[in-house]
């Protein structure tokens, strides 16, 4: 109930990890599962941290990042430090000097990108995103990186001579919240490096 998996392969898998002799290993949990193994430091990232066993999640990390200042202030109220941040779409290749197709699944900034001439937030959904696609008229198509229609993207890219380069959405703190990099070297700082 308070979020170990029923089965998992997680203890193989940090086993192989650690057989390569890394500096640092991330487990990642989904949702309500918390990785069952033993780590030097937990890092929540929580849109809700008041309902079910979320105050217990919160209670067994190190910080909790989160997007909203209510879900901050739950966080804090619990004797835990929050670090509020937003994310910005960041291209995995260089875009200088390009027009470029913009297509997302919201509502990400994308203001710091150059020569934006078209923009979808509809990659979530394939009918509307078929019609933007008719419309889009660009050099390059960059597409959010997510689990959704690029197949579309990059099949009308493909047809049309276009480029397609993807993007990742990074986290980036707030103004005013700490930097998350010293924040990951004070958490791991024989590990991580600059």
């Amino acid at each position: 109930m308070a979020g170990a998996p029923f089965v998992s392969n997680v203890v193989a898998g940090a086993e192989l990890a650690a057989s390569l002799e890394p500096d640092i290993v991330v487990f990642d949990g989904s949702g309500a599962a918390i990785p069952p193994i033993d780590v030097d430091a937990r890092i929540l990232v929580a849109h809700d941290v008041v309902s079910g066993l979320n105050p217990y999640r919160v209670l067994i990390s190190d910080v909790v990042l989160t997007m909203h200042d209510e879900v901050a202030r739950d966080v804090r109220a619990l004797g835990k430090p929050a670090i509020r941040f937003g994310m910005r779409l960041r291209p995995v290749e260089s875009l200088d000097g390009e027009r470029i197709a913009l297509f997302t699944t919201g509502n990400v900034p994308f203001g710091h990108l150059d020569d934006v001439a078209f923009v979808s937030r509809n990659l979530s959904d394939r009918v509307a995103l078929a019609e933007d696609l008719r419309n889009a008229d660009a050099d390059t198509y960059v597409v959010e990186l997510k689990a959704a229609a690029i197949d579309m993207v990059a099949e009308a890219a493909l047809e049309r001579g276009v480029r397609v380069v993807f993007a990742d959405n990074e986290v980036v703190p707030l103004p005013g919240e700490p930097d998350l990099a010293e924040l990951f070297r004070g958490l791991a700082p024989s590990a991580v490096r600059a």
